[in-house]
């Protein structure tokens, strides 16, 4: 069964960002190899499941990801860069609301029911960021329920929704997207903000989120995809794919083509691959001034091990091996 969690007070902090000087090259950085055991691909659901709680759901992950993408706050998702100051304190959680509301503005026009409240559900929803984001800003928002698969990310969901006095309008339940715990057409909008990277299986989370979407309903997701680059080889992908907790690794286009045959309505790709190079450079850059203020309480191996990847990421970015953008569709 779906587990709910009491509420509790914790209060969010603000760390400023600095901008980023450097320019690593392909031939230059390589990256750090993971234990594969864990975050390997195992063709093991379960076993797929409980990587994806010790890459987010430990005590030390909580921290890196708050201070490194947070800017202090649980906001842990890639940012839309438009207009926002590099330099500026928060620049990173700014960005990262920004995407937020980008794509919700951009689904809201597909909603067959235009006018009145509206309910979401927020699919691998992390620390519930986007849903408190999204319910704040639109009063017509009459429940957003999270479903994520970290209990420690969703204790800090719960927590953060009844400081900002929106428990009534939030809940919280603790599985997978791939097997939701929801009736047939019960929200009218199903979300995602870079989650489906984690996917067991891409075509079967968004049969679930069509399943649990009303008819008239919408839905969207950001993510992070594989490129199509000149002279990016199967393995490279393959490589990234297996230590990161990525078993489904799909492009844009078969992304799309799995909406479609999961039952989706006009899936398209808005590809934003441009704001994914910058979210790299800030969280490399943050991964840098914490090795220089001493760890924060973070260990040494692993701060050591996100500063190679993070500037093997930016040159995979230039080259093609990955690609980020939206993908947004409706149901008939």
């Amino acid at each position: 069964a779906p587990e709910k969690f009491l509420k509790q007070h914790i209060r969010e902090r603000s760390i400023s960002v600095t901008s980023l000087n450097m320019s690593p090259t392909a031939e230059t950085i390589q990256a750090v190899e993971v234990d594969p055991d864990i975050y390997g691909q195992s063709g093991d659901a379960d076993k797929h499941a409980e990587g994806i709680k010790k890459q987010y759901d430990t005590k030390e992950k909580l921290e890196f990801y708050a201070q490194v993408m947070g800017d202090g706050t649980d906001n842990i998702h890639f940012g839309k860069w438009d207009g926002i100051d590099l330099d500026e304190p928060g620049a990173y959680g700014k960005a990262s609301e920004q995407m937020t509301d980008y794509m919700f503005n951009l689904v809201r026009s597909l909603f067959g029911k235009k006018e009145g409240d509206v309910t979401m559900v927020d699919l691998g929803s992390g620390t519930g960021a986007a849903a408190r984001r999204l319910t704040k800003m639109h009063p017509t928002i009459m429940k957003a329920t999270c479903l994520n698969l970290c209990k420690a990310q969703n204790e800090i969901a719960l927590n953060r929704a009844t400081e900002l006095g929106l428990q009534d309008r939030i809940d919280v339940f603790t599985g997978t997207y791939e097997k939701c715990p929801f009736n047939d057409g019960q929200f009218d909008l199903a979300f995602s903000q870079d989650a489906f990277v984690h996917a067991f299986s891409k075509l079967q989370s968004f049969k679930e989120a069509h399943r649990v979407t009303k008819s008239g309903g919408a839905f969207i997701f950001s993510d992070l995809m594989c490129g199509d680059g000149p002279g990016v080889s199967k393995d490279e992908s393959a490589t990234f794919a297996n230590t990161n907790m990525v078993n489904d690794w799909l492009s844009p286009e078969q992304n799309v083509a799995a909406c479609t045959e999961a039952g989706w309505v006009d899936a398209t790709f808005v590809d934003l691959t441009p704001d994914i190079r910058t979210s790299f450079k800030l969280m490399l850059n943050k991964v840098q001034e914490i090795i220089e203020r001493g760890g924060d309480g973070i260990s040494e191996d692993l701060l050591n091990a996100y500063e190679t990847n993070l500037a093997s990421r930016i040159t995979q970015v230039d080259r093609g091996v990955f690609k980020w953008g939206v993908v947004h569709a409706t149901k008939a």
